[in-house]
């Protein structure tokens, strides 16, 4: 079965034992995430609270540590790094361990530490997250982040394509993984105007930070899945069918049902 918990409220009330549970917090902590990875951090830490952050990040014992995240968009006093996919370069991440907090994503890594696998997806590892995804035995719970308990327009719209190309080699649906299938169906053509429409995207924008949203929905931009170990993220299995080149800068279109 797949399943799609459309807020984190409603993914605390869904049993996890047995389940492959992927997170997704598209603007922007899964994008951020990916990206670390990709850049060659060794792993990425979520916790609960900057305070935490900041503890852990000084007791770090090797110093080879960036402590990264954000509250209401913005980074934390003391912190390394914000939330913002561009900030976690090659340059800067390799080779280190981040340890983050952000409002939303990393609340939902904590909250579904109990399922059997965890992944974190976004649009921008999508293909990599479904190879992943139809090597998972039993149910898939797709968990969207949402903003502070409520409904964002731009996790169920990934959670639908997810669902979209899962779904044909899957068991049953329930309703809420057909409803986050049809808003995919919708905005599928066009993902510029899903950010439009996003109250979150639209939050970002008036903050300054609306470069990120092209970032966050470059389709397949990296072939990373970030899967929890150890209470940590790392870099899963590389995939043995290469995507191509990268690309940061595209926000790709789709045919409804249609593969990129």
């Amino acid at each position: 079965m797949i399943d799609v918990a459309l807020t984190l409220e409603e993914a605390r009330g869904i049993p996890l034992a047995g389940v492959s549970a992927i997170v997704i917090d598209v603007v922007r902590a899964s994008t951020t995430i990916v990206a670390a990875l990709a850049g060659g951090a060794r792993a990425v830490v979520p916790v609960s609270s900057p305070e935490d952050a900041r503890a852990r990040g000084r007791a770090w014992r090797d110093g080879l540590v960036l402590v990264g995240g954000e509250r209401g968009g913005n980074p934390p006093p003391g912190f390394d790094c914000g939330n913002s996919p561009t900030e976690y370069t090659p340059a800067r991440v390799a080779g280190r361990t981040v340890i983050f907090t952000t409002t939303n994503g990393t609340r939902a890594l904590l909250a579904v530490a109990g399922a059997r696998r965890v992944a974190v997806a976004g649009f921008v590892n999508a293909t990599a997250v479904t190879r992943w995804a139809e090597a998972e035995p039993g149910d898939l719970l797709l968990v969207c982040a949402g903003e502070r308990g409520r409904f964002c327009l731009e996790d169920a719209v990934c959670a639908g394509l997810l669902v979209s190309r899962l779904a044909r080699g899957r068991g049953a649906l329930t309703d809420a993984a057909r409803a986050a299938q049809g808003l995919w169906s919708r905005y599928a053509g066009d993902l510029e105007e899903m950010l439009r429409d996003a109250t979150w995207a639209q939050v970002l924008t008036a903050q300054g930070r609306g470069a990120d949203l092209p970032l966050c929905v470059a389709l397949d931009a990296y072939d990373v899945v970030p899967v929890a170990r150890d209470g940590a993220l790392v870099a899963g299995p590389p995939n043995l069918t290469p995507l191509g080149p990268v690309r940061h800068n595209d926000v790709v279109r789709e045919t409804p049902g249609g593969d990129a």
